[in-house]
This record gives structure tokens, sequence and C-alpha cells, in this order.
């Protein structure tokens, strides 16, 4: 079928055409090539297709008939390739997002706002959820990934990065003693993330670094409720800017060892490494990542080294 497929084609363009020859230009291939597929449509129906002279082709009464054929099937293929193009070009169709449900208060739900309004035939649905599902068997076509990425057949992009903190209620501060020096948290309890790694890294002078272990009773994968348990005392708290900014502004929580730096948590869009350049997918990531840098052009214009507690980096 395939090569009938083929040989319809070019018979279509000779008659276009008029002659083998000038069929062949614009075809690229040579007369003799032209001839053998015509005289193998020839064969395979069993009659002729076309009236040959020294002067000029015409068509037999089969030859029409077939022409109209080839005609139809031709324009139903353009029509096909045309339909699948279009809808690259418009977006269309289904969207499935996953990112941690602390989000929800940033800006990357105007994100997934704008990218609707930008697209409207586009069906988004944003799942928001602090577990770490597998992507791809809870059918996810991006996911947004908070901290360090481990080894997987996924592909990422860095959109920005955020802050980091370790923090206590004054409670607790007041119970344990304020600390000078990592060394002193070694005995403290943690709240801990699931999803996260037991230990912190604290950066200090000559870029000396020290690692304090984390344990504690109290885990979740909920990070807002990860926030309420170090609020009520449970424990110390490492944690992002965009959970812990408001508690460290109003005193609720207190930054320890602020003279000590941490490595900031990078947020990341990951999708399934198969995923064409023209997919969802990667129309989602490309827009998000050129809002995120249209925000940073914006702070740095104004002045400002964050934007809605997002210490952006460069992609």
């Amino acid at each position: 079928m395939i090569d009938d497929l083929r040989s319809m084609a070019v018979f279509a363009t000779v008659v276009a055409e008029g002659s083998f020859r000038k069929a062949a230009a614009r075809l690229g291939l040579s007369p003799s090539v032209i001839s053998h597929h015509v005289s193998r449509l020839e064969k395979r129906l069993d009659c002729a297709l076309l009236y040959r002279s020294t002067r000029r082709l015409s068509l037999t009464d089969d030859g029409r008939v077939f022409h109209a054929a080839c005609a139809r099937a031709l324009d139903a293929a353009e029509e096909g390739l045309n339909s699948v193009a279009n809808r690259q070009t418009e977006l269309a169709g289904r969207l499935r997002i996953g990112a941690p449900a602390l989000l929800a208060s940033g800006p990357f739900v105007s994100d997934v706002l704008a990218f609707t309004e930008a697209h409207p035939a586009v069906a988004l649905e944003l799942c928001l959820d602090d577990d770490r599902k597998n992507q791809i068997e809870a059918g996810f076509d991006v996911t947004i990934r908070i901290g360090w990425l481990q080894d997987s057949a996924l592909r990422a992009r860095q959109l920005f990065s955020v802050k980091r903190h370790v923090c206590a209620a004054p409670e607790l501060v007041k119970r344990m003693g304020t600390p000078k020096h990592p060394a002193d948290l070694m005995n403290w309890p943690w709240v801990l993330e699931t999803m996260l790694p037991r230990f912190v890294d604290f950066t200090g002078p000559k870029d000396t670094v020290y690692r304090v272990p984390m344990s504690g009773h109290l885990s979740t994968n909920h990070g807002a409720t990860a926030k309420r348990f170090a609020l009520a005392g449970a424990g110390a708290f490492a944690s992002i800017d965009l959970l812990v900014a408001d508690a460290l502004a109003d005193g609720r929580l207190v930054e320890l060892l602020p003279d000590w730096q941490l490595s900031s948590a990078g947020v990341y869009a990951v999708w399934p490494a198969n995923a064409s350049r023209n997919s969802l997918s990667m129309h989602f990531v490309d827009f998000v990542h050129a809002r995120v840098n249209a925000m940073r052009a914006k702070a740095e214009k104004a002045g400002k080294p964050s934007i809605a507690h997002l210490t952006l980096d460069e992609p």
C-alpha cells in the first residue's frame, strides 16, 4: 500500500506537470524512475492510464477516473498533516501538572492561569500534593519539584531557586538555648519532611561546611503541616523561604545560626524524556521559564533582590 501511495503521488504530479521530464524535475527524481512508477500502476490496475506521444501526455478514460481518486487521496493526506500541524500551533489537548501544595500561595498559580488564558483550547489539570509520586505512573505530563533531584529517566529544567532557613519557635529556642555553632543543634529535636534529606549542611567562615544530622519523632509529607509542628515548638525546622518567610517576619519563628549559609533549593520542571519538542509539556515549561525570566528582569530593574520570596537563579 505504501508503494501504491507513492506511485499515486508521482502519477498525480505527472498529470499536473504534463510530462515525465517536468515531473522528474519537480520531485527530484530521474525521468526513468517517474516512468517506472506510472508503468507499475498500469500493471497493477491492468489498464493504460496515459496516452504517450513524443509531444504530450493525455489521460485515458481510466486515467481520468484514477486521477480523480489520486487527487482525493492526496487531499485527504494533506488535510491530515495540516490538522496535526495546526493542533500543535494552536496548542490543544489535555495537560496534567503535579506540584507541591505550598506553591498554591506563590506566583506559580498565576503562571498556570496565564498559560490557560493564552491557550484556551488546552484543558489543564493542576494537582497539588507534597508526595513525590512516580510521575509516569501518576499520569503527570509535568511535575514541579523543590529540592535536589535524584537520578532518573526523566528530564528536568531549573526554573528558579528558593532560599532556605533553619528556624524554630521562640519557646523551643528558650528551652534549648540559642545555638552559636551547628554542633549545638546535634541534640535538638527536628520536624522532618518525608521527602527531604535527613541532614542540613551549614557553610561558615572560610567556606567551612558542617553537616548536622536531623532526627525527631514528628515527620510529615506535607510542608504546611510541618510548619505547624514547628510553630508549636515540636522541633527545629529546615525549610524554604516560600513556606516560612511570613512566620520569620512576624516572630512566630526564629532563624537559627543566621550567620551561617545554607545552599538554596532548586525548583525544577520535570517531564518524561520522550516528550517531543512540540508537546504541550514543553510548551508549558518554556512558558513558565519565560515568565520567571520576565519577573527576574523586572525585579532587577526595580533594584529588588527577590520576587515574592523567590530568589531567582540564572537558567
